[in-house]
């Protein structure tokens, strides 16, 4: 009986999927709402209805699916990171800094995540943070401005050293970035770092 209904529920999802490629997004709610009704534990069946449900503005609803889909599978990163998004978007920032840590717990490396920690420290200037997030993720090209902005930010409350690094991480992520390459001729500072010379001892 219980194979049926897993069987039943996996119709229905894919049917939810199908509508949902063609743009017939109410009736691919629908569809996945029977996936789940038939099997609560259908972990993408409870993604996607987030999703949607994120997608109408529905936050209250998108949360509480997206919160059972991680419940069901912590390590669902993809998860993770959409419910840390509905978060933000409620200004609800310390749950959702609290499910993109607990993405990079899970995958340490993983740039996406990274940049959206990051983002969320420097919305709410919480400029070392920020850094943390980003130097802890792959150095994407999305990442550049990120980096520029955290520049920007240090070198306004006089930190220097720490905007000049932070221009130079937006030059790695995109070498011709040209706000960062301008921050650093205006500092008076090369674009490379220039080598240590106790390496040449």
């Amino acid at each position: 009986m219980a194979d049926d209904l897993h069987h039943a529920a996996d119709e229905h999802f894919n049917r939810g999927n199908a509508l949902d490629e063609t743009g017939n997004r109410d009736a691919a709610i629908r569809e996945w709402q029977q996936a789940v009704e038939m099997n609560p534990d259908h972990v993408a069946a409870h993604f996607n209805l987030g999703i949607a449900y994120a997608d109408e503005g529905e936050d209250e609803l998108a949360i509480s699916q997206l919160r059972e889909a991680v419940r069901l599978d912590p390590f669902d990163i993809e998860a993770r990171r959409e419910l840390a998004d509905v978060y933000l978007e409620q200004d609800r920032f310390d749950e959702a800094v609290n499910q993109l840590r607990q993405a990079l717990n899970i995958m340490p490396s993983d740039g996406e995540t990274a940049h959206l920690l990051a983002q969320a420290y420097l919305d709410n200037e919480l400029w070392d943070e920020a850094a943390g997030a980003l130097e802890a993720g792959a150095m994407l090209d999305e990442d550049a401005d990120l980096w520029f902005q955290l520049g920007y930010a240090y070198e306004h409350e006089n930190r220097q050293e720490d905007a000049i690094l932070a221009y130079r991480r937006a030059l790695v992520c995109i070498p011709e970035h040209r706000g960062a390459a301008e921050a650093l001729r205006t500092l008076n500072v090369p674009i490379e770092e220039p080598p240590d010379p106790d390496e040449d001892t």
